[in-house]
């Protein structure tokens, strides 16, 4: 497994950002959270079994539903993660 922490920053608050990424990450079967920060931006935590599949949860990311805009990405690659499903973080 591959384990990721990414800031998505830009209109990503109060657009259903949160959501649109929940439902992508279990359509996944993907693992993780994903919850707003108080900047501004989203923070997200995810498990891949392969990390070539993390481009493909990113062009979903900025693709996204229409309201929402992701300007940038921060990625940090990370030793493990302990997430039994994905959820969102209120």
């Amino acid at each position: 497994m591959r384990h990721f922490k990414i800031i998505a920053k830009g209109k990503v608050q109060g657009v259903g950002y949160r959501n649109f990424t929940y439902k992508y990450a279990t359509s996944k079967n993907l693992l993780g959270s994903v919850k707003n920060l108080s900047d501004g931006s989203v923070e997200i935590f995810v498990s891949l079994q392969d990390g070539a599949i993390l481009g493909d949860f990113l062009e979903s990311l900025l693709v996204g539903n229409g309201r929402m805009e992701t300007k940038s990405f921060e990625i940090t690659i990370l030793e493990n993660l302990n997430f039994s499903d994905f959820r969102i973080i209120e």
